[in-house]
């Protein structure tokens, strides 16, 4: 069997797909598993052991090239689709391929696209076992949600240059901090960061690795004025794969709700997560103690009015919380 499947934009929700394509392979593991993204999300299933094939959808497309990317999947002859993303350009996808098997999520408005129309479940869960719901029409019922992002040789080297670059030992407590995030709502403030690192330094003498993507150095920036103790030096942003390996090294992860926590999730690194707007339940792996997070319910988390607030559920996350929670890791830990 021939299948295609969908999940495009963002890197943590490609990573949510995981999951499923690990229990696609193992259900049919004679299957042509292939995954159809946007850049960069593509470079998380780059050393994916279970797919065939990674294509590209570029969101700038001409109409012209838009209809030959249609046709394109089309000619592939597909037996089975799942689009695990749902939006209409997704659900128009799904439903050109013609193949015989369309699954997909029963939104409103676009579940004319797909064969068998899935209804979510109305139970807050994590979002890796949300999609896997999308397997049932399959007869597979999912129960390990663990992600599967996979570093190669050249990566994890690069990690080790960079650890003797910095100077960092084997017995340095080495704290990774990322404080970024292109949301406004999933933006801590950097003062907090700022003081919950000094407090990180002085008493358990961690070293602080700041973490983020291209165009994001301002994030840093902000949080090391507000410091009193030094942090690690600066480094070329890393691409998405030595963030992986840099995050398989360090004792533990703290930061904002983005993609370098999603792969310290995947490589099994104690994260401390700060939510904003999103719920936490969604985007932390259920029944464990390694992956901690903070929010706060201001009482509009169910029926956010973002932009049109100030941000309390940001703003009421206190240090204090955070270093009650980081104790919690760090004793763990020892």
């Amino acid at each position: 069997m021939k299948f295609l499947l969908i999940q495009l934009r963002r890197i943590g929700d490609v990573l949510m797909t995981t999951p499923s394509i690990r229990l696609l392979q193992e259900s049919f593991p004679e299957a042509q598993l292939v995954f159809l993204t946007e850049a960069p999300a593509d470079q998380v299933l780059r050393e994916n052991p279970y797919l065939a094939e990674i294509l590209i959808l570029n969101r700038q497309q001409t109409i012209r090239e838009s209809v030959d990317f249609f046709r394109m999947i089309r000619q592939q002859q597909f037996e089975v689709v799942i689009d695990f993303f749902g939006n209409p350009r997704s659900a128009l996808l799904s439903r050109f391929s013609g193949a015989p098997i369309r699954i997909g999520f029963d939104f409103r408005g676009r579940n004319w696209a797909y064969t068998h129309p899935v209804t979510m479940s109305a139970e807050m869960t994590y979002a890796a076992q949300d999609k896997a719901q999308l397997l049932k029409p399959l007869g597979i019922s999912a129960s390990d949600f663990s992600l599967d992002y996979l570093t190669n040789s050249q990566e994890e080297q690069y990690a080790v240059e960079l650890f003797e670059k910095l100077g960092i030992l084997e017995t340095d407590f080495v704290v990774s901090l990322s404080p970024v995030s292109r949301q406004p709502y999933k933006v801590w403030p950097a003062e907090r960061f700022a003081e919950l690192a000094d407090w990180l330094v002085e008493k358990y003498k961690a070293r602080i690795l700041f973490l983020s993507g291209p165009g994001e150095e301002h994030f840093i920036e902000s949080v090391r004025q507000s410091m009193h103790q030094q942090s690690l030096a600066d480094y070329q942003v890393p691409t998405l794969g030595e963030t992986l390996a840099i995050l398989k090294k360090v004792n533990l992860h703290l930061g904002n709700d983005n993609g370098p926590r999603h792969f310290a999730v995947a490589c099994g690194t104690p994260t401390l997560t700060v939510f904003g707007r999103p719920w936490a339940a969604n985007w932390t792996p259920p029944q464990q103690t390694l992956h901690r997070t903070l929010e706060f319910d201001p009482g509009c988390k169910n029926k956010c009015f973002y932009p049109k607030c100030e941000l309390e559920c940001l703003q009421g996350v206190t240090v204090e919380a955070a270093q009650t929670e980081l104790q919690k890791i760090i004793n763990n830990l020892s």
